[in-house]
């Protein structure tokens, strides 16, 4: 069981990246390279020029080269590269109408992508929060400070919306995965129109299947492959682009490459998959009779308000004896008041980290593993994993 600490001292950290755990160097950036160039290296030839008169140089030689055309061959795999970026970015087949593209992918039984992009920056933040840390030793707690209103900035998420297009769906990788699914662009005003002639239609980020999408731009998955499943034709997948950030190359095919769940099992999943420690413990095999033990404890401690291991003799002997093998372990932890369940599900993960003997269990691979988190009335979420070896 995770214990937290008072909130006593905080400390905040500045432009931190999120979705990287914010791995922050000691004086509170988020530890980008910046390179510089502090002197110039020349071979014999160009020895003897400085280094302004060696960039001058080297412009005018490109310029040359650039207008004498196309033809030289050493710049041919350059151009073919280029226009092979172009070709994959046009041959993404994306649907721009709600309605279609889900009746598409019920009809080709392929879960559904869903890109909500801005076109403008906010003049607030939507979740008007701040990341903040409580020092205790050599360790940092996270917590997430409400901000006013009249005290938030403009958060920049149009910038983030062209960086992810630009930067992630031009990667082969990227692009590869999306085959898998029918894909749907749409801003994040979107409307979805109204069952009722005459009538408007309603925000489909105002939807409460995408409430914790938070009207940011950001990713989205629902799911219309798995057609038995209790979570088909449900919302199974967010990757809100918190803070102006988007997800790196690694993330997004984390995220599109989850085992088929719940939009609660598979944010928790998602948060242990990305932790710069790579944790093991989803690795085995994501198996539905301990997932739902998982569940069943995290809706316990929920409604209790009470983060604990309650019971977990009769739920020890009760999946022993459904798998007929092993030893069962389990892992629990709970969020912040009022975190939405992006943030909550990486706090959660932030929390064993912490502890020695949850981190131990969370690291190892197990042969079976089941992990899920549940709202309480008190708007905490309590995080429940459960193994078995």
């Amino acid at each position: 069981m995770i214990n937290f600490i008072r909130r006593t001292e905080i400390v905040i950290v500045n432009h931190t990246n999120f979705v990287d755990y914010n791995k922050s160097n000691p004086s509170g950036k988020s530890g980008f390279l910046k390179i510089s160039n502090k002197g110039c290296k020349t071979n014999s030839f160009l020895s003897g020029m400085s280094c302004r008169s060696l960039r001058i140089f080297s412009i005018i030689l490109f310029s040359f080269v650039f207008l004498l055309g196309f033809s030289f061959s050493p710049f041919s795999p350059l151009i073919l590269a280029e226009e092979t970026l172009w070709n994959e970015l046009d041959q993404l087949a994306w649907e721009t109408n709600y309605e279609a593209a889900t009746k598409k992918a019920k009809e080709q039984s392929k879960n559904l992508f869903i890109y909500f992009y801005a076109v403008a920056d906010t003049p607030t933040i939507p979740s008007s929060t701040e990341e903040r840390f409580v020092k205790v030793g050599n360790n940092e707690i996270r917590q997430v400070v409400y901000v006013m209103p009249q005290l938030q900035k403009p958060l920049p998420i149009a910038s983030a919306c062209r960086e992810f297009e630009q930067r992630l769906l031009s990667k082969s990788e990227v692009l590869t995965l999306l085959d898998n699914y029918i894909l749907l662009k749409l801003p994040i005003d979107a409307v979805q129109a109204s069952a009722v002639e005459g009538q408007p239609g309603v925000p489909i980020l105002d939807l409460p299947m995408f409430q914790e999408m938070a009207h940011l731009p950001g990713l989205a998955v629902i799911d219309y492959e798995n057609k038995t499943a209790s979570h088909y034709e449900k919302l199974v997948g967010i990757l809100p682009f918190l803070r102006a950030k988007p997800p790196t190359t690694e993330q997004i095919q984390t995220f599109l490459t989850l085992p088929p769940g719940t939009l609660t099992q598979r944010t928790l999943i998602y948060a242990l998959r990305i932790h710069p420690e790579r944790p093991l413990s989803t690795m085995g095999t994501f198996h539905p009779f301990v997932t739902k033990e998982a569940t069943d404890h995290s809706v316990h401690q929920a409604k209790t308000g009470v983060l604990g291991h309650q019971n977990f003799g009769t739920r020890s002997n009760r999946i022993s004896g459904e798998l007929e093998q092993g030893s069962v372990s389990e892992i629990c932890a709970q969020s912040w008041t009022d975190e939405g369940l992006f943030e909550a599900a990486i706090g959660c993960v932030r929390a064993w980290r912490h502890s020695s003997g949850h981190w131990s269990a969370a690291r190892k691979k197990h042969a079976y593993y089941g992990y899920d988190m549940v709202l309480g009335s008190n708007n905490v979420w309590y995080a429940t994993g459960i193994f078995v070896d």
